[in-house]
């Protein structure tokens, strides 16, 4: 007990000390407040309540207050009271390579204007792989809560305080400003960040004052110039109309026309008009048969497939034929490898000096054997594989010299400039089908199931226009959305088997009364099902982006014959898929402009698959998506 006492009697007479040399004590009078006692030592509130947490409930008559020696600065009358920008106190997010303002603002749980707003000075030039993001604090803008402040009043339920957002580059003293506020109201409101603003941060604040502000008439925003990084130059290619320009950027002809009047005396090859920065790259630049354009009189070009073979695994005949009855992953390889030895055959056809390495990448989903492949890979101009992402990933780094395209990973990760996604990701397979149903100008309908919280956001985010359905899914609530006299576009977006069967019952039976098509971002397996009516997704005219042309046409059907001639069997999707990305990847080799301009300048189409590669974010990925459409004939074609 004793050591207890002595410790305490020790920490009373430490702090009797510390306060003794740089606090004094102050004894409340008659109608004293911390304002005027903080006034009247030179303080700050927020000095006097660090030092006495009670002082925020307000302070009794002869109780006694610790006040600081030492004095804030005084300046002289008239001076202009300067502060620095905010200091960051927030989460910082260092972006990876694929991703934008979008998936970050998801991450997070903020909005795209939020989360652009708190870094306005540093995505002006775009959003680059490294750049670090001051992750905002959510709150209300100032207009919605004077909305809600002039209601309290009306029905004299007042509430105490309004708040205004911390954006970069405040301070309190341009706060203090704006609202017609004193800096010292604004700390004596706000105690706990009296050193810093966070970004997002709610500041509390008088509630006529945000109600003034948000009266103030808007001109310096109706006048002020949207931000140059929103929109970039895009030169219009041969054969492009105004109809294929709505289609691709999601604009309507007059949005697209205000945005450049000089449309509005057509559409000229070689002008140079300003599209959304969001849909440039889904511009489909005209395809270009890159056939007629080989340069065969050059020196020899040398392509390497790294395919997963595994062949350490196939010891013996036993073992082979279980794997090849059992292993799907192998039979994808060497489907795989049979579509693309039908393109290397093609491409000795033709008569271009080709080298070709096939090599077993012995490849599991996180290793492969790349490395020890280095001797025959280093002189490679374009490496095809590995499939999985990680290993691909390296590949491009170990080879930097080489255009690496990766044949199946859909996924990002680390970027690359010398990597090229193949397959064009979910983001841009949606936005496709989007800006498809912007650019028709009709009236459009979401219904997204309540567990795609992500896909709900999106929508609100890049398409504004577009009209979500709240609460349950119902005949009344879609019906409320409709608009009678005009295409209603409707998006489904669930998984539930339950929900696609009923949504499609439920707009059939409307079409007596309404002119719909129902369009889905992600036509999964359930579409399939034998309880989904497909004479009725038929009558809908149901809408899907598509990597792949899902219409037979000539070059499709030569194709089978000819593989089927050479393997005996039909080809699966992976060996049109392995013809297609070694097929075009050999033309490009042969292409008059160096390997690496030719990805990303030249547009092309295959048996199956477009390419559409453009650079972004340090990295190049595949844009090229088709936009297919049922018809009552139950036959697929692509949307017009």
């Amino acid at each position: 007990m004793k050591y207890i006492l002595a410790f305490a009697f020790s920490f009373s007479v430490f702090c009797s000390s510390a306060f003794g040399q740089d606090y004094k004590k102050h004894k409340v009078a008659k109608g004293e407040t911390v304002t005027n006692i903080a006034q009247k030592y030179n303080v700050t509130t927020n000095d006097i309540f660090r030092l006495n947490p009670d002082a925020k409930n307000g302070v009794k008559l002869d109780t006694y207050l610790l006040i600081p020696n030492a004095p804030a600065k005084t300046l002289p009358a008239g001076t202009q009271v300067k502060e620095s920008p905010t200091k960051v106190t927030n989460a910082v997010h260092t972006v990876a390579q694929g991703e934008t303002m979008y998936s970050v603002a998801k991450k997070y749980g903020v909005s795209v204007a939020e989360l652009e707003k708190a870094n306005s000075t540093r995505v002006a030039g775009g959003l680059k792989q490294g750049e670090k993001l001051v992750v905002p604090v959510k709150g209300s803008g100032v207009a919605a809560q004077a909305k809600v402040a002039e209601k309290q009043i009306a029905k004299k339920q007042e509430t105490a305080y309004m708040y205004h957002t911390v954006a970069d580059g405040d301070t309190k003293y341009s706060i203090a400003k704006k609202y017609g506020m004193t800096v010292q109201l604004i700390e004596e409101l706000n105690p706990e960040v009296k050193d810093t603003l966070p970004l997002g941060y709610r500041l509390k604040l008088a509630k006529n004052s945000v109600i003034a502000e948000a009266k103030k008439p808007a001109v310096a925003d109706a006048v002020k110039p949207v931000a140059d990084n929103r929109y970039k130059d895009y030169t219009v290619q041969a054969k492009e109309t105004l109809y294929s320009l709505t289609k691709d950027t999601g604009l309507t002809d007059d949005e697209l026309i205000k945005l450049n009047p000089a449309l509005k005396d057509g559409v000229k090859e070689g002008m140079v008009i300003k599209v959304p920065a969001q849909n440039v790259a889904a511009l489909n630049r005209s395809i270009t048969d890159l056939g007629k354009n080989l340069k065969k009189q050059q020196d020899p070009k040398k392509l390497a497939l790294l395919l997963p073979f595994n062949m350490y695994r196939l010891e013996t005949d036993t073992v082979k034929a279980k794997l090849l009855r059992t292993d799907k992953f192998l039979n994808l390889t060497l489907d795989f490898y049979a579509g693309a030895m039908m393109a290397i055959d093609s491409a000795k056809t033709l008569g271009l000096p080709l080298n070709v390495a096939i090599l077993d990448a012995k490849e599991t989903p996180k290793t492969s054997d790349v490395v020890s492949l280095k001797g025959s890979v280093a002189d490679a101009n374009a490496i095809i594989g590995p499939f999985f992402q990680g290993n691909v990933e390296s590949t491009a780094a170990l080879f930097p010299n080489a255009v690496v395209i990766s044949p199946l990973a859909k996924e990002t990760g680390t970027a690359h400039d010398n990597l090229y996604y193949s397959i064009p990701s979910d983001e841009t397979m949606r936005s496709a089908l989007y800006n498809y149903l912007k650019s028709k100008g009709g009236n459009v309908v979401a219904v997204v199931s309540a567990k795609k919280v992500s896909s709900r956001t999106f929508i609100q985010t890049n398409y504004p226009d577009f009209k979500i359905l709240d609460g349950a899914i119902t005949g009344d609530g879609i019906k409320a959305l409709l608009v009678k006299g005009k295409q209603n576009f409707v998006i489904l977006d669930t998984e539930s088997l339950g929900s696609i069967t009923g949504v499609v019952k439920m707009l059939t039976e409307m079409q007596k009364d309404y002119s719909i098509q129902l369009a889905v971002p992600d036509k999964n397996d359930k579409y399939d099902n034998d309880e989904v009516a497909l004479d009725k997704l038929a009558k809908l005219k149901l809408l899907y982006p598509s990597i792949t042309r899902d219409v037979p046409n000539d070059r499709e059907q030569l194709f089978a014959r000819l593989y089927r001639e050479k393997n005996g069997v039909n080809p699966s999707p992976y060996a049109v898929r392995g013809f297609d990305i070694t097929f075009d990847v050999i033309v490009r080799l042969f292409q008059p402009e160096e390997l690496k301009v030719v990805m990303t300048a030249k547009a092309s189409e295959q048996v199956e698959n477009k390419f559409v590669y453009t650079a972004e974010n340090g990295g190049n990925y595949n844009y090229g998506v088709y936009i297919m459409q049922y018809n009552e004939g139950l036959n697929v074609t692509e949307a017009q």
